[in-house]
């Protein structure tokens, strides 16, 4: 019963981080069988986003990020400022289900959700942004096509309606002397 949740020389207290611990051993056999890690380059590349991503969540997997950190290390190709520190979250088993090896993939996930709104947002925006350029412009062509501009309405409107006005009273004035040019001739 002691070697029931044993992976190499790890021995795992409960079922659960157990089962984090094979999924990760996993995870690392398909690592080392698809990428050549005797390139720096690429074992760089696989642990910055393997840190980044926060892919691993025990033991097994923080070893084998520390085994890639020192290999890096010990190349000289990469100075250890550019080397991101592996995060160890909630000290190995005592995660909960929330924290699990998917959580890294969640906030991934959250992320590109939010990317993807975002895309859509600066759409929307952009329409509004064209409809309003449209709008503008109509204003625009409205006002330079009519007699009143935005700058001369209110100063050329005010003269406009004195000419009228004093034309009004011309013509009144007019129709009064005809009126009393016909009383008096009519005496």
């Amino acid at each position: 019963m002691a070697d029931q949740f044993r992976i190499d020389h790890f021995q795992f207290k409960d079922r659960d981080a157990y089962e984090r611990a094979v999924k990760e051993k996993k995870i690392v056999q398909a690592m080392r069988e698809k990428f050549r890690f005797s390139d720096v380059e690429v074992a760089k590349k696989v642990y910055v986003k393997a840190v980044e991503e926060q892919v691993f969540s025990t033991v097994v997997g923080y070893e084998f990020l520390l085994e890639l950190r020192k290999s890096i290390l010990s190349s000289g190709k990469a100075p250890e400022k550019e080397m991101p520190a592996i995060p160890v979250q909630g000290g190995g088993e005592e995660r909960t289900a929330a924290s699990a090896p998917n959580a890294g993939n969640t906030s991934v996930q959250r992320y590109k959700r939010l990317y993807e709104g975002q895309k859509i947002l600066n759409k929307r925006m952009k329409f509004v942004l064209f409809i309003a350029i449209l709008i503008v412009a109509a204003f625009v062509v409205i006002d330079v096509s009519s007699e009143y501009t935005v700058f001369t309405y209110f100063t050329d409107y005010k003269a406009k309606m004195e000419e009228e006005l004093i034309d009004k009273y011309e013509g009144w004035e007019k129709e009064l002397k005809a009126r009393e040019d016909a009383l008096n001739q009519g005496q």
